[in-house]
This record gives C-alpha cells, structure tokens and sequence, in this order.
C-alpha cells in the first residue's frame, strides 16, 4: 500500500476483478500490520515521526472509503491499524485535524474523479449509517467524547448563522425557526417541533457540515445528530443531492 493508492477510485468491470482487487488490497494491509508490528510502538517506526505524518491524510481516507464503498473497516478488521488510529488520536495535533466519515466519502469524488460502490449488503448498510446515521459509534473516532462538543457545535453555528441561513435553500425565516429547534434539541436533548417543510431545510445542512473545517469531528456528530432528529419531526425528504463533481456547495468564501 503505497501513499498514492486509491483502492475505490476506479471502477470494476465484474465480480471477479472485484474480489481478486479486494484480495489483493488484504494482502498489501498484511504487509504493512506487519512493519508496524514489527516496531515496539504503535507508530511507523520506534517513535512517532515523520512517516506517520505521511501516511495520516492518505490512511484516514481509505479508512473512510474503504467503510462507504467496499463494505471493509480498515481500522477494525486489522489489530495493528487500530492501534496504529488509536495511539494517533492520543495527540491533540492530530484530533485538531481529524475529519469524519461523511465528509471524507463525498469529498473525494471530485478530487479523484469518482467512487465506486461494490453493493454489496454490508456496503449498502455503511453508507445508510453514514449518510444518515447514527454516527456515533462509527470507526472514525474512538476516543472519548469532549464534554465541550455540543457547546462547540454551538458556538460555530452562531458564528456563522447569517451566512447558513442565507445559502440554504429554503426560506429564511422557515429555515432560522428549524434551525433554533435543532440548537435546542443539542443543548436540552428534548425534542423541538420545527415548522412544517422544513426537513429538507435542515438535512441539506446537516449533508455540509465539514469536519474539521466547521469543527471538530464530534461537534460534527453532535450537529449531524440534532438536525437529523429535529428533521424527522417533520418528515422523511432529503436536501438537495450532495455534487459528486465539486463542492462548490461547500465554498468556504460564504463563511469568511
């Protein structure tokens, strides 16, 4: 597995090249669970360095696309990797620029030029949880949540409230009503009624929130979660589809 691999960035023309591309992933992954075992850390080498920085940006997002596209938890099914995620995720350098699942799988289409889902069942399972959770418990993040991460997803929100009222699709004052329901339903947990036609309003912002640009990884979570629950309140639509060709939806210009 070299920095430059894209396991779930070209497409397979049948089942067997499917199968024989997942062998072969499998077997370079048992190469590299054993150089890191072979080490008395957890890290590359004897010592966290240089090399783990390398192959941070690169392994998370297989983590993550591996997860969504093949149905494979890298992190979980490979013990020295998990120890690998853990021991990262000690360091509040890496927590600092830790993303998530979500943003990871619909991020990286229009950086490589497309994705591919396998369909296989647990696949088709994944990406439900991803895309519209729970999204705790996923093996993006294992360490403990910070007792801060609702204040925080809070505090980005009204930062930027003028500015994610004003790009979303729906009305602004349907919109700031179901916004103030979902801050509710983070901060109290209790459910907050949002005005009729607004699900799709608040899943549209719920499918944008990018981790960690926006905010840290369980901030993230705890946002996802409220909008989603606030969302369902009102009914089942979704927003409008995430591009799979840019992220212009994302144009961090509106957030400056």
């Amino acid at each position: 597995m070299t920095p430059t691999s894209t396991p779930n960035c070209y497409p397979t023309w049948s089942q067997k090249q499917e199968q024989q591309n997942r062998e072969q992933f499998v077997k370079v992954v048992a190469m590299v669970e054993k150089a890191l075992e072979d080490t008395p850390s957890p890290y590359f080498l004897e010592e966290f360095g240089t090399v783990d920085v390398i192959f941070t940006p690169y392994v998370e997002r297989m983590n993550a696309s591996l997860y969504y596209y093949k149905g494979y938890s890298l992190r979980e099914e490979n013990e020295r990797f998990g120890q690998w995620f853990d021991a990262m995720e000690t360091r509040c350098t890496y927590r600092g620029t830790q993303s998530d699942f979500h943003t990871h799988v619909h991020d990286l289409p229009p950086q490589m030029g497309g994705c591919y889902s396998n369909g296989d069942q647990q696949t088709k399972i994944n990406q439900d949880r991803v895309d519209n959770g729970p999204w705790f418990g996923l093996p993006d993040v294992m360490y403990p949540e910070p007792e801060t991460s609702r204040q925080e997803a809070l505090q980005r929100v009204i930062k930027h409230r003028h500015n994610i009222i004003q790009v979303n699709p729906a009305k602004d004052q349907v919109f700031d009503e179901a916004l103030r329901c979902a801050l509710t339903n983070l901060m109290t947990g209790k459910p907050c009624q949002p005005p009729k036609g607004s699900d799709v309003a608040l899943r549209y912002l719920r499918d944008r929130i990018n981790v960690p640009r926006d905010m840290s990884i369980y901030a993230g979570k705890r946002l996802r979660d409220a909008l989603e629950t606030t969302a369902s309140l009102v009914g089942d639509r979704q927003g409008i589809p995430i591009p799979v060709k840019h992220r212009r939806d994302q144009d961090p210009a509106n957030f400056v």
